[in-house]
C-alpha cells in the first residue's frame, strides 16, 4: 500500500505529545508499507532538518513555505489579516498555496492509495474533491479544547477571541470529519465527543502507544536520589501549550495540597519544554520545575 502522510510544522525534534504520536505511527507504517511523509514548515529555511528527516523516514519530502515565525506582534497583525476567514486561525495559519498545489496535483494522480491530513492544521491544503481515499488523523477534539479555553479565560479581550475561535473551530471541525473519507480519533472519550459530528461507523481509536525502551532506566533514583527517596509524582508535557500550563497550575492550587497532607513529603516534578511563567512560579520545596530534559 502506497500511503501520504501530511504533516504542519517539522516533526523533528520529537518532543511534543502530537510529535511523539505521529512520529512512532509513522516509523511502524514505514516498516510495512510504502509511506511517504510531506512534512511543510515555515520560519527560516531548516536544510539540517530536511536532510535529517529523511534519514528517519527515507523518501520523506520537505516544503519551506516561508511563512515568518510569528512574535507577539507579528501574530496578532496575522490575526486580524486572517479574521474574515470562517475557518479558525489554527487551521487559515497553516494553509500554504505551495502546498496546495502539491497535494492537489499528486491526489488527482492518484499516487497514493491513501493520504492522511495529520492533524486539522493541515486539512484546508487538501483539495475540495478529494480523489484519493483521506483520512484526518486526529490528536484532539480541538473544538472542546478552544471551548474550555474560552470558558476558563479571565482576561476579557482573550476570552473574547477565544470564543469566536472556538465558535469557527466548532463549524469547521464538523465539517472536516464529514469531508474526509474516514477519522482516527486519539480516544474512546474523543470517539464520543466527534460521534455528535458524524456516523460514528466512520471513526476509529487508535490510541498513543509507548515506546518501553526508552524508558528502561526510568525508575533508576536521579543523582542525589536513593532508593527511599520520597514519592515522586511526575508530569510529562509540553508546558508551553496552554492545556498543559491549565493543568499543572490547577493541580497545584486544587490537588497537591491534600496529596502533601497525605503523604508529608513527596514531591511533584514537572517536566516539560519551554516553561511558561505560570508554570515556573509553581516551583516550591515540593514542586519541581525541569524545563526541558
Amino acid at each position: 500500500m502506497r500511503i501520504l502522510w501530511v504533516k504542519a510544522g517539522k516533526l523533528l525534534p520529537v518532543n511534543t505529545g502530537g510529535k511523539i504520536r505521529s512520529y512512532n505511527l509513522l516509523r511502524q507504517l514505514a516498516a510495512r508499507q510504502e509511506t511517504t511523509l510531506l512534512s511543510y514548515y515555515g520560519g527560516a529555511r531548516d536544510e539540517a532538518y530536511e536532510q535529517e528527516i529523511k534519514r528517519h523516514l527515507p523518501g520523506a519530502v520537505t516544503i519551506h513555505t516561508g511563512a515568518p515565525d510569528a512574535h507577539a506582534l507579528e501574530q496578532g497583525l496575522d490575526y486580524a489579516r486572517r479574521l474574515p476567514s470562517r475557518a479558525p486561525y489554527a487551521v487559515t495559519k497553516f494553509t500554504a498555496p505551495a502546498v496546495r498545489r502539491v497535494l492537489t496535483k499528486w491526489l488527482e494522480e492518484r499516487r497514493y492509495d491513501v493520504a492522511v491530513c495529520d492533524f486539522l492544521s493541515a486539512s484546508l491544503n487538501f483539495p475540495r474533491t478529494l480523489h484519493t481515499p483521506s483520512v484526518l488523523f486526529q490528536h484532539n477534539v480541538e473544538s472542546a479544547l478552544w471551548r474550555r479555553q474560552a470558558d476558563y479565560e479571565t482576561n476579557p479581550i482573550k476570552r473574547l477571541v477565544f470564543k469566536l475561535e472556538a465558535a469557527k473551530m466548532l463549524r469547521y471541525e464538523s465539517r472536516a470529519v464529514n469531508r474526509f473519507h474516514h477519522v482516527i480519533a486519539v480516544s474512546e472519550h474523543d470517539r464520543e465527543l466527534m460521534s455528535g459530528m458524524t456516523d460514528p461507523a466512520r471513526i476509529s481509536v487508535t490510541p498513543t502507544g509507548v515506546d518501553v525502551q526508552q524508558y528502561q532506566n526510568a525508575a533508576q533514583p536521579r543523582a542525589g536520589e536513593s532508593p527511599s527517596s520520597p514519592p515522586l509524582v511526575l508530569f510529562l508535557g509540553s508546558m508551553d501549550w496552554e492545556a498543559n500550563i491549565d493543568g499543572v497550575d490547577y493541580f497545584c492550587r486544587e490537588v497537591w495540597p491534600a496529596v502533601l497532607e497525605a503523604v508529608p513529603g513527596a514531591r511533584f516534578r514537572i517536566v516539560g519544554r519551554n516553561p511558561h511563567s505560570r508554570v515556573l512560579k509553581l516551583a516550591s520545596d515540593s514542586v519541581e520545575v525541569t524545563g526541558t530534559v
